[in-house]
């Protein structure tokens, strides 16, 4: 194996390698790691060989390896090659057939992993007929026999006697949602770990959901179709040489010296509150308040864990906008998506519980089955911008309860159980099931969402089409502006510049809460829990629970975040109050009686219709305990007593329902109920 490099593979391996080498074999590993610098810094010239005939080249170095008088002959010591030049450095959607059969490097999300499984590297075949052994090295998937005996020249008729196997795992690695243009479709391609790479000190790190890059020679196999005959096209795939996990979400993003003074002076910038909700969608006039609050959720509290991992506190905010027709919700959610550092969009009419959790799959390849991320924890410390969430099917919103609050995906299916990280911020669209918002009705009752899912969010806020001369003029004015020059609205604040500040404030401030402000969120919630009261038989609303608690917390956090404060003053906390008692004040407030009750939100019931309900509920008893035994209770007399208290036809029928729906009463005959 002689080539024009060997002289200086041989220099390198001697000068570079030797104390790498005699460290590798004290430790009894099996692969040497070799930085593409050091090679390049030695010469050029083979850093070109390396990247051009990597299979070559690597089988070189490995050979001087064995040649030098370190006694370790044997052990097959892998060579990995890591942090290729920027020329090498290729995006999945960007590998082409040029690139085949050399070195690249790509980034991706893990979004399936295969279980591990021993492959077989060669085969030695033994001869029936003259016993003469023959190794045959094997590349493809299916396995390859010698055709005839070197030795006798006899056709077929062998036998396996040895089988030196290696260990192989594949995973599917995509694009990561920094890297698409635009809207673009990430694209996926198979990676094959052999060797070290699968050891299980490695595995936590080779999950679905985890970001890797990953060095390696393109490689290509055709397809092979279900009557075993070979197409004419290929698939493409990388025999991986190196793979590290990156840092999830805004951590792995890189910000010059420069862009830090930028971001330090923007932060000591008394007007940057309004500048960053200048920035949000600013062809969108008005919902200064949603604006506020989305700029929170961007930067987000600070997630708390305890010293064992056995419990945390998250620090993510969930936000879900309920509107009418034609309010730029969807408009909203798609430009968040494209500004924050990690995000995803999808529609509540095109996922799935599978798509957005993840999923169990049978690969048909090795006929075992595999987990395949979906886009929660694909966007792991990221955000999720889920439009027309209503829309989604009853079955799948229930792998929503666990992700939105524990932020983990738990798969128990197909004997792979397996704990995914969600910690996912997300911002939720939904529209009322008649086309606009009644104010006067609860919330649950007017989308397909049930009462504990909605729940599960901080803030909600209903977004109205009010007609009102002077903000339809502005409105006809911001929308025309952006029909002639879609630039005309730029935002405050580039959105190069808005990742990078988000994503450094995310690195470096893990603000605290000040004594006093603690004492303003104290007493907000203190006063509104005042305002309930059991005395006497009225039932009145709760207004706030601890929930809303651990949400004005979240948000005090975030918003000392936006100055790059390590301490969150009174007005943080204020900031966070007003953002809460704007949206208690639209979806909290029971127009019937003015009082703020969170149980409109909580059980999708409100505490004044809970009172109707068990006044209907005790007429109903009273009026079937003075019957005969077995008697059923026409609905004619429970109007005719409830319009003596004041309720009307309309209030008995929906406080009916709700007692049928909870199993308190059913109705045996058309028009007459009895008790259960």
């Amino acid at each position: 194996m002689k080539n024009d490099y060997d002289e200086v593979i041989s220099s390198f391996v001697n000068r570079k390698l030797k104390e790498q080498i005699k460290r590798a074999v004290a430790l009894k590993k099996s692969s040497i790691i070799v930085d593409f610098k050091d090679v390049d810094d030695f010469s050029p010239e083979l850093g070109d060989y390396l990247i051009k005939s990597p299979e070559e080249a690597v089988e070189s170095i490995k050979y001087f390896i064995n040649e030098t008088e370190i006694p370790f002959r044997g052990t097959g010591l892998e060579v990995r090659v890591k942090n290729l030049p920027s020329t090498a450095q290729i995006l999945i959607s960007e590998i082409r057939s040029k690139h085949i059969g050399k070195l690249i490097q790509t980034t991706g999300l893990i979004k399936v992993a295969v279980s591990v499984k021993p492959v077989a590297k060669s085969i030695d075949f033994e001869c029936q007929s003259c016993g003469h052994v023959i190794k045959v090295e094997q590349k493809e998937r299916t396995t390859k026999q010698p055709a005839i005996c070197p030795n006798c020249g006899k056709k077929g008729h062998f036998k396996v006697i040895n089988k030196e196997l290696i260990d192989t795992q594949k995973i599917i690695l995509e694009e990561a949602p920094e890297d698409l243009v635009g809207g673009a479709q990430p694209e996926h391609i198979n990676v094959i770990l052999k060797g070290d790479l699968v050891d299980p000190k490695f595995e936590k790190n080779i999950i679905p959901g985890n970001k890797v890059v990953v060095s390696g020679i393109v490689n290509e196999e055709p397809i092979i179709y279900p009557s075993g005959k070979k197409s004419n096209t290929s698939d493409v795939f990388i025999s991986a040489s190196y793979i590290e996990a990156l840092e999830q979400g805004y951590e792995e993003i890189e910000i010059s010296k420069e862009e830090e003074m930028i971001i330090k002076e923007l932060a000591s910038d008394k007007l940057i509150y309004s500048k960053f909700r200048g920035s949000i969608a600013p062809n969108i006039f008005g919902y200064d308040y949603i604006k506020d609050a989305v700029v929170l959720q961007l930067f987000g509290g600070v997630r708390k864990e305890s010293g064992d991992k056995s419990s945390a506190i998250r620090g993510d905010l969930h936000i879900l906008l309920v509107g009418d027709p034609g309010v730029s919700k969807s408009t909203l959610l798609k430009y968040v998506s494209t500004i924050a550092p990690k995000a995803r969009y999808v529609t509540g009419t095109g996922s799935s519980a599978a798509g957005l959790t993840a999923t169990i799959l049978k690969d048909e390849a090795t006929r075992s089955y595999i987990l395949e991320a979906g886009a929660m924890p694909l966007t792991n410390k990221g955000l999720l911008a889920i439009d027309e969430i209503d829309k989604m099917n009853k079955e799948d919103r229930v792998a929503l309860h666990e992700a939105l609050e524990q932020q983990t995906i738990t798969i128990s299916k197909a004997n792979i159980h397996a704990t995914l990280s969600a910690q996912t911020s997300v911002l939720a669209a939904a529209n009322p099931k008649l086309g606009r918002f009644n104010a006067f009705d609860v919330i649950a009752a007017q989308i397909e969402l049930p009462p504990t899912l909605i729940n599960r969010f901080d803030l909600i806020f209903i977004m109205r089409d009010r007609p009102n001369e002077e903000n339809d003029k502005r409105i006809a004015k911001r929308i025309l502006e952006a029909n002639k020059d879609i630039n005309k609205n730029k935002p405050e604040i580039p959105t190069t510049i808005m990742k990078k500040y988000i994503a450094y404030a995310k690195q470096n401030v893990k603000p605290t809460l000040s004594e006093e402000a603690m004492k303003v969120i104290e007493d907000f919630y203190l006063k509104l829990r005042s305002q309930y009261s059991t005395e006497g038989e009225e039932v009145k609303p709760i207004p706030i629970s601890a929930r809303q608690l651990e949400a004005l917390v979240r948000m005090t956090e975030a918003s000392a975040k936006v100055r790059l404060s390590d301490m969150a003053v009174i007005e943080d906390a204020k900031r966070a109050v007003d953002l809460m008692m704007s949206y208690l004040g639209e979806v909290g407030v029971d127009k019937s009686t003015g009082e703020l009750d969170i149980d409109r939100v909580i059980t999708g019931i409100s505490s004044s219709q809970r009172g109707m309900i068990l006044s209907v509920k005790s007429i109903i008893k009273t009026e079937i305990e003075a019957l005969p035994s077995g008697a059923m209770l026409p609905i004619t007399k429970v109007y005719e007593d409830a319009e003596k208290s004041g309720v009307d036809k309309d209030k008995v029928d929906t406080a009916i329902s709700v007692l049928k729906r909870e199993g308190e009463i059913f109705e045996p005959k058309f028009g007459f109920i009895k008790l259960v």
